[in-house]
């Protein structure tokens, strides 16, 4: 059980509770409000006054009587020695009347507590002295990978709670036998230690004395600290109360789930998990012997681990192990041949290392990769909605009028993420420096790589490395994490992604009916307001690079080869044409929901939220046309996400993290896919695309090893300043075969490598220039290989290019002997409501935004 534990209502009427646990050899427990308590009590000489009879409120206001107590008073005077009053007695006399007062205000205070708290006391604590009736533990949230795994806990406390019904009896005796061996008969006081409290209160001796397990569960709900008479007072009165009013499997079950057993674990759950890694119904009995053991001291010296835990000192573990089965032999819970059989020292324990790794403490996995992954999955959490109220369903406001999220975060839920825990190892072996398996291992220790995968046709993030901890940077996305976080923006997520983003480009291309077969002038040129004489003129990547086309000229490139080729100069004269407002809502209808932009006075980019601005809300006052070939930067989960779309054949589902949440046991929130195709971008234009991406994979020779299909866009953008040279940031992005109808989703996955500070050219262990198809292509090519042979995905092929469009458009000049190489011409008139030529002149930008947030 998950979320709030109510306390179970008391049982009604005069007879006995049902369902208790049956004790061998141990006397029944008095039966539920059908006897008054018996304590126990003093002769002293004098009359008998009797006390009132303390009425206790019980749930629907019916009075629980309370056992009667009688205290006598008055007497014959002490006698008085013959001498009294005949001079000053010494200090000897002095010194012994003093302790003869003590010891008599000793015995009047343990009197008083044996005789049922007294006349007075006993009135005023029975009746001001509440107990639970809506108990909120503190409960540590789960989030699991999709397919099963745990992947991290939260919470100010590791607590599961757990039902009467998940405990093993064997796991309630050996408790019994450890803590507290009348639970079962007595009426939750142990009047004796109650009373050596109140004689060392006064006397000073030392502060102690055994608790039953209803006081030290008082004691844990009251949060009662030290170890004094007033405490025991308020601990004494909770613990009868609670055995008036709740049976002992109730009683046990409060007290498992709230005590503490060291190595962060609250709760017989939690504890079962930090120190066997298994539930707590799956204990043997030598394990329960052991949690049980380490009840009476969890922590040890310094906080260094139970002595009680073989992992931290065998010698004294096995002393108490071997105290604790002798009482449950004694107590008859086990015979001595099964004792001799079952209770050994269990070989199961792990160490608190392995407790650490297995994330079994409270906020775990924060200090590795899949951290930022919670951070996410955070996010989505906490902007659930009430469908009634249409409020955030977890945000609650504390006494001062801060809001905060603590329900999420200490409100025990399981949360379901879409990441795969398979698919996932393998994006964090390929992409990080400190995996030996990874392209980006021994290189240079200023690059950083992040990798998103998305499942075509569901949006769902299988996979997510922005970086090693998620207490740092995130360099895959962006995001703001009110639960775990500060309220702040995470920050490094955006990059300029090159030609990368041709893809979107491309698609809007294709939605304006040009064909990939049409020619279009990749050579350097002028174009309004970007000339060779304003020392701005648009070129390619590589200046006076002459496109390799197989017409044999550079001006009469196929929409095809300046793709594969990745060619700025014709890909600035598509966006000039249709618009750059037309490329940007393409890239946000695939999925691209951020986009940064320089802006006149701000120190840094400042991010557009592109799911509340359109392409005209942002283009051109914030993009101009360089926007064509990706010099804004984006993250990379938004570009997975974008290739998923195309993968899925123009068809787009929202990328998100969370699958489902369940509180107590009930799913109070599943994923809902609402697919939503590209507006006029349909499946033919989606296998012209594909087909031309396929190419890219070939010219770098990416063939994935175990014969998947490959289709993606390589990627680049240069440093920022005009003082040094070389490639700031490096992608690669794509995809394989998605095809439902034979069961293989298939998987989009875009890959980026740059800097982890300052930019500088980013260069290999070879100190080589860094571009797309060189390191990040082989990460790209490694992590899809991998992981779909580790998930079992079947092959399936691409379609073949449909051949939509028109091949008579574009700015391509016949290379034939009479035609000159010139600018390109206006290519046809755009339909009602695309940009004229021209109309977009370029916004003052600088030539590679910074990639910080």
């Amino acid at each position: 059980m998950t979320g709030r534990a109510r306390v179970p209502a008391p049982p009604t009427g005069d007879g006995p509770s049902t369902g208790r646990a049956s004790v061998p050899g141990a006397a029944p427990p008095p039966a539920r409000g059908a006897a008054r308590a018996a304590v126990p009590g003093a002769a002293v000489p004098g009359a008998a006054v009797p006390v009132a009879r303390a009425a206790v409120p019980a749930p629907g206001g019916a009075a629980v009587p309370v056992a009667r107590a009688s205290a006598r008073v008055g007497g014959p005077p002490a006698d008085v020695p013959p001498d009294a009053g005949a001079g000053r007695p010494s200090p000897g006399a002095r010194a012994k009347r003093r302790r003869r007062r003590n010891v008599i205000i000793a015995s009047i205070a343990a009197f008083i507590m044996l005789t049922g708290i007294g006349l007075v006391t006993g009135t005023y604590y029975f009746d001001r002295v509440e107990l639970p009736d809506d108990l909120t533990l503190e409960q540590s949230t789960s989030i699991y990978y999709a397919d099963g795994p745990l992947m991290a806990r939260i919470g100010s406390k590791n607590r599961t709670v757990v039902t009467f019904d998940d405990i093993p009896l064997h796991v309630q005796h050996a408790v019994v036998a450890a803590e507290d061996n009348s639970f079962y008969t007595n009426d939750g006081v142990d009047y004796w230690g109650v009373a050596r409290a109140a004689w060392n209160n006064v006397t000073g001796g030392d502060r102690q004395g055994a608790s039953t397990i209803s006081q030290q569960y008082a004691r844990k709900w009251a949060e009662l600290e030290g170890v004094t008479y007033g405490r025991k007072v308020r601990e004494a009165v909770i613990a009868l109360k609670l055995n008036k009013q709740y049976s002992k499997e109730q009683i046990m079950t409060m007290y498992l789930n709230i005590i503490y057993f060291g190595r962060g674990a609250h709760g017989i759950q939690a504890a079962s998990y930090a120190y066997f890694n298994k539930s707590v119904k799956d204990l043997t009995v030598a394990e329960g012997v052991v949690l049980a053991g380490v009840i009476k001291n969890p922590s040890g010296d310094n906080d260094k681990g139970s002595p009680a835990d073989p992992t931290v000192d065998p010698v004294k573990a096995e002393a108490r192990f071997d105290y604790i089965r002798k009482q449950m032999v004694a107590l008859k819970f086990v015979s001595e041949a099964e004792a001799k059989e079952k209770l050994t020292m269990p070989t199961t324990v792990i160490t608190q290392a392995q407790t650490r790794a297995n994330n079994a403490v409270a906020n775990t996995a924060l200090d590795k990769p899949e951290g930022l992954v919670v951070h996410h999955v955070l996010e989505e959490v906490a902007a659930l909605t009430d469908p009634r109220t249409g409020a955030l369903r977890y945000e609650d406001v504390d006494p001062q009028g801060k809001k905060n999220f603590d329900k999420v975060r200490d409100g025990g839920l399981k949360i379901i993420s879409t990441v795969d825990s398979r698919i996932q190892q393998v994006a964090v072996q390929e992409a990080s420096a400190s995996s030996k398996d990874s392209n980006m291992y021994g290189q240079k220790p200023n690059l950083q790589a992040a990798l998103v995968a998305v499942e075509p046709g569901t949006g769902a993030v299988k996979a997510y490395y922005g970086g090693d901890k998620g207490s740092g940077n995130d360099y895959a996305g962006y995001h703001v994490d009110p639960v775990l976080g500060n309220g702040q923006p995470s920050c490094c997520g955006g990059h300029p992604p090159g030609s990368t983003f041709k893809v979107y480009t491309l698609a809007t291309a294709l939605m304006a009916g040009y064909s990939i077969d049409s020619f279009w002038n990749g050579v350097p040129q002028d174009f309004p307001g970007r000339t060779a004489a304003q020392k701005n003129q648009i070129k390619n990547a590589t200046e006076g690079r002459i496109p390799d086309c197989k017409s044999g000229s550079g001006t009469w490139c196929t929409l095809q080869e300046i793709t594969v080729q990745s060619l700025n100069v014709p890909f600035y004269a598509i966006t000039l044409e249709l618009g750059a407002d037309r490329v940007i809502d393409t890239a946000r209808a695939a999925g691209i929901t951020s986009m940064w932009a320089t802006v006149e006075g701000e120190p840094l980019p400042v991010r557009k939220d592109l799911t509340k601005l359109s392409g005209k809300d942002v283009a051109p006052k914030f993009f101009g046309n360089e926007v064509g070939f990706g010099q804004y930067p984006i993250t990379v989960l938004d570009h997975a996400g974008g290739m998923a779309t195309f993968a899925a054949r123009g068809v787009a589902v929202k990328t998100h993290f969370l699958k489902e949440v369940w509180e107590k046991e009930q799913r109070t929130f599943a994923e809902v896919l609402k697919p939503q195709r590209i507006p006029g971008f349909n499946e033919g234009m989606a296998d012209d695309l594909t087909a031309v991406l396929q190419g890219v994979p070939e010219k770098y020779r990416l063939k994935a090893a175990h014969g998947y299909p490959l289709a993606g866009k390589t990627g680049t953008w240069q440093l920022g300043n005009t003082t040094s040279q070389g490639n700031a940031h490096a992608w690669m992005g794509g995809y394989v075969p998605h095809d439902k109808a034979k069961n293989s989703p298939g998987l989009a996955a875009a890959v980026w490598v740059g800097n982890k500070g300052d930019e500088v050219a980013i260069k290999d262990k070879e100190n080589e220039n860094i571009i797309g198809g060189k390191l990040p292509g082989p990460i790209w090519r490694d992590f899809l290989d991998g992981a779909l042979t580790k998930v079992k995905m079947p092959k399936v092929s691409f379609r073949p290019s449909a051949g939509v469009g028109s091949k008579d458009v574009g700015t391509g000049v016949s290379p034939g002997p009479s035609a000159p190489v010139q600018n390109p011409t206006p290519g046809p008139n755009p339909s009602p409501g695309q940009s004229q030529p021209g109309q977009s002149p370029s916004p003052k930008t600088s030539p590679s935004p910074s990639r910080r947030n």
